[in-house]
This record gives structure tokens, sequence and C-alpha cells, in this order.
């Protein structure tokens, strides 16, 4: 039977210092120890929740290896070339090589450096702009079933985090719609300031009820990743 050993301050200590150290050697002489204090439980973690998320969706990627973060990071892109990361995370979606970045993601994340951790629905990466017309176009046509999925998520205290554009782009939308219609990208994220919890298989069913909630935010996603590749065929 799957358990949850938890991620506690041990952990913590030890993700922050290897990130100060920033070095392989280091990495090297303690990976059994991120292994047995971080990825493991994490993996743990994956194992619990699995059930539940499958009924959710069952083309879910569910595999520990897969889907918990790495620590090295991947600096090819980005400035920073700090080798390694303080923070990690669990993404819960459809395999990225059988599905392009159409279908949605939950996700859970502890940031120690910020005392916090995170549980969201969202997309995986910013949405094309073409795609996003698309949800926009589609949040207008069914706008009671887009508001009944996101104020569940709400009312579970999730917030919303857009990246608006400047100008109005929906001056006669409804004011309710407007914050959706008016962003580049938006997901809707759980932030909890609880660390005790990461110790605790409470966590479990805190994720659970957190995940029952954001569940018509993401079929909702998952519906219009659908509809979206069903027009292109055509």
């Amino acid at each position: 039977m799957a358990h949850f050993d938890g991620v506690g301050p041990d952990a913590f200590l030890l993700l922050a210092q290897n990130r100060f150290e920033d070095s392989k050697a280091f990495y090297e002489s303690h990976k059994a120890e991120l292994k047995r204090l971080v990825t493991g439980p994490m993996g743990q973690l994956v194992e619990c929740l699995a059930p539940f998320l499958a009924a959710l969706d069952p083309q879910m990627l569910l595999v520990p290896s897969r889907i918990v973060s790495r620590l090295r990071r991947d600096t090819r892109y980005t400035r920073d070339k700090r080798m390694y990361r303080s923070n990690v995370w669990v993404c819960f979606t459809r395999p990225r090589l059988e599905f392009p970045h159409l279908w949605p993601v939950l996700w859970f994340e502890c940031k120690p450096e910020e005392s916090r951790w995170d549980a969201g629905v969202g997309l995986w990466t910013d949405a094309l702009p073409a795609y996003m017309r698309f949800l926009r176009k589609r949040i207008q046509a069914g706008s009671a079933e887009f508001l009944a999925a996101t104020e569940q998520a709400l009312a579970a205290g999730a917030q919303l985090r857009t990246d608006p554009y400047k100008k109005d782009r929906a001056p006669e939308a409804p004011e309710a719609l407007k914050a959706y219609l008016n962003a580049k990208s938006f997901h809707l994220i759980y932030t909890s300031g609880d660390m005790a919890l990461l110790q605790s298989e409470a966590l479990i069913e805190r994720l659970k009820a957190l995940y029952a909630a954001f569940a018509p935010m993401y079929r909702w996603y998952r519906a219009a990743a659908d509809a979206y590749l069903a027009s292109a065929e055509q």
C-alpha cells in the first residue's frame, strides 16, 4: 500500500545547501540522501495520489520517475547558470511526447526558500496566441460552464494568476469574464505557508480535496484541447 514519508526541514536544508554549493561533486556525494529525503517522498506522493488522479484522467502520466522534477536545472535557455534548484515539484498531465502542450496540468510544488507550497491547475506552458484566441472564444460561448469551474477552484482557496494585456480587449464582455478574456495566459493556484503539513500524510488528503475542486477546470481545459484539435483537422 502506498505511503508518504513527508518532506521536512532536513530535506529543505539539504536542498538549500546543494544549491549553495552548486557543485556536481557535492551533489554526487549527497545523491542518496537527496533521494531519501526529497525525490523519494515526492515519488511516494505520486503513488498515493495515482488512483484518485487516474479516475480523473485515465491517460494521465503517473510514473514518478517521469513527472517528479529533477534537482539538476536545464540552464541552456536561461541566464541563471546555477546547476541545482532548491524547489521541487510534480506535474500531473498526459505524456508530453504523445500529446501536444494543449492539455492541462495539475501541479504541486514545494518552495522552501519562500516557506510555501503551491497546488494549481492550468496549461503546461504559456499557450500559443492562436490557442489562447480559441480559448477566449470558447469562454464567451460557454461562459456559465467556465465560470462554474473557476468558481469551484476559487471557493477552495485558489487565486487567479494572469499575464494581462495592457488594453481591454473585451470591452463588451461581462465583468466576471474580463480577467480571463484580457489575459495572454491564466491559471488557478492555491498557496499555503503550512510547511509542517508537508511532513504528514494529511498532505495527501489536502491535495485530493484541492484537485477535486480543480477537476471541473481540468475537464474544461481538456475538452477545449479536444475541440481545438478537432477543428484543426477539418
